[in-house]
C-alpha cells in the first residue's frame, strides 16, 4: 500500500544570485553552470522540505512504524544541460531552519532561504562551527554558504541517513531516491536525541561538485508548478493479506476479471476496491448451475500499478513487496489511499500476475476520477 506526500517548501540556491531567493519559483535546480567569465563553475542546490507531523499521523492511521516502511524521494525533470554520462545526486539532512521566501528567478526578492543564509539578514553554519545536538553524536556542518546539514565524525562513525544518494549512468534524470533511512532519523531521533526536520539539501556529490570535468545542470519542477509533476514523498508499506477462503484458483489460461471500482472517489478516501475473478468460459455441472457467477481468485503473485490516464505516468509503480494484491473469502481487493493523488484528474489502475518467468498484464480500462 501507498500515501503520497507533496512538498511543503521548496527553493534554489544559487551561487551566482547568492543573496536572492527564488522560494515561488515553479523550478528547482540542482548542479553546476559556467559564469559570466566563462571559466569559473557556479553550484546550485536545492532544499526540500516535507511534513512530518502529516507522516507521522499517517503511520499511526495504519498502525505502522516507520522501521515498517520505505520512503522515495521523488523530483521531475522539466529539462536538462550539458550533463556528464555519470554523475550523482545526494540528499543532505538539512541543519538549519529556513524560510520559504516569495522570489522568482524572474522577480527576485531577498526575503527567504538563499545562497548566503537560511533567512534574510542569517548565515549558514560554517565547518568550523560543527554546533552539536542535543546528547546526540550528530553536527551541524556547512561551508557557511550553499547550505548547511547533519554531520558526525568518522571517529564516531556514520549514521545511515545522514546522505541519501542516487547515481545516474546513461539514464533519466528523474529522481526516485529510498530516503528511508533520513525519515528513520527525523521520526525516531538519534542516540536518544530528537533530530529536527529541516528538509533535504540536494546537490551534486561533494565529489562531483568538486570535480571540474563534471558540469551541467538538471531542473526540477518545484511545488508551484502548474502541472502534475510536483515534487513528492511516497510512503510504501505492506498492508496486504492473503486468505482465499472456499475460493477456487483462476484457470491463468482462461479467465476474465472485472472491478467495483467506482467512477470516482473523494480526495480524502481510503477506498477498498474489490476485483473479482472467473473462467472465460465456465461450464455448468449438476452442482453449479450459474459457473459464470462463480468468482475465483488471482495468485499471490498479482501486484498493481497506477498510472495517470492522460500522461500514462506511473503515479505508483509495480512492486512486488509494497503493491500485492489482497484476498479474503469474497475476492481480491485492494485499499488506495486517494489522499495524495491530483483531485480531478482520472487515473488507471493496472494488474499484473508473475507465473514463473511469465507475466501477465491486465488492463481493461479500469479507470477513475479523483475529485475535491
Amino acid at each position: 500500500m501507498f500515501r503520497i506526500f507533496y512538498a511543503a517548501k521548496d527553493a534554489t540556491l544559487y551561487e551566482s544570485l547568492p543573496a536572492y531567493n527564488t522560494g515561488l519559483d515553479e523550478i528547482l535546480e540542482v548542479g553546476k553552470r559556467l559564469g559570466t567569465d566563462g571559466a569559473t563553475l557556479l553550484k546550485s542546490r536545492s532544499a526540500i522540505k516535507f511534513d512530518m507531523t502529516e507522516i507521522s499521523a499517517s503511520l499511526s492511521t495504519y498502525g505502522k512504524a516507520v522501521t515498517d516502511c520505505k520512503f522515495v524521494l521523488q523530483l521531475f525533470t522539466s529539462d536538462a544541460k550539458n550533463l556528464p554520462a555519470e554523475y550523482s545526486v545526494h540528499a543532505k539532512l538539512g541543519g538549519q531552519d529556513w524560510t520559504n521566501g516569495t522570489g522568482y528567478q524572474s522577480a527576485l526578492t531577498t526575503n527567504g532561504v538563499t545562497w548566503n543564509g537560511p533567512y534574510s539578514g542569517s548565515s549558514w553554519i560554517s565547518s568550523s562551527q560543527n554546533i552539536k545536538i542535543g546528547t546526540s553524536t550528530l553536527y551541524v556542518s556547512g561551508s557557511g554558504t550553499g547550505g548547511s546539514w547533519l554531520f558526525q565524525s568518522s571517529s564516531v562513525g556514520s549514521t545511515a541517513g545522514l546522505i541519501s544518494s542516487e547515481s545516474f549512468s546513461y539514464r533519466t534524470t528523474d529522481i526516485n531516491m529510498d530516503v528511508t533511512n533520513a525519515l528513520k532519523v527525523w521520526l525516531s531521533g538519534s542516540g536518544g536525541a530528537s533530530i529536527t526536520n529541516n528538509g533535504f539539501l540536494i546537490q551534486f556529490s561533494d565529489t562531483d561538485e568538486l570535480n571540474d570535468t563534471v558540469t551541467g545542470f538538471v531542473r526540477y519542477f518545484s511545488r508551484e508548478t502548474h502541472t502534475i509533476y510536483v515534487p513528492k514523498l511516497t510512503m510504501y508499506f505492506d498492508n496486504s493479506a492473503f486468505v482465499t477462503g472456499s475460493l477456487t484458483a483462476s484457470n491463468l489460461e482462461s479467465y476474465v476479471v472485472y472491478t467495483k471500482i467506482k467512477p470516482q472517489y473523494k480526495d480524502t478516501e481510503i477506498a477498498k476496491i474489490r476485483i473479482y475473478a472467473r473462467d472465460k468460459f465456465p461450464q455448468k455441472s449438476p452442482t453449479n448451475l450459474f459457473p459464470i457467477e462463480t468468482i475465483k481468485y488471482l495468485p499471490s503473485t498479482t501486484t498493481y500499478a497506477i498510472f495517470d490516464a492522460q500522461t500514462d505516468e506511473a503515479i505508483i509503480p509495480y512492486d512486488d513487496i509494497y503493491n500485492k494484491v489482497s484476498c479474503d473469502s469474497t475476492s481480491n481487493y485492494i485499499y488506495l489511499d486517494m489522499n495524495g493523488f491530483m483531485p480531478e484528474r482520472y487515473y488507471r489502475l493496472e494488474l499484473k500476475i508473475k507465473e514463473g518467468f511469465t507475466e501477465q498484464y491486465i488492463n481493461d480500462k479500469i479507470n477513475f476520477k479523483v475529485v475535491r
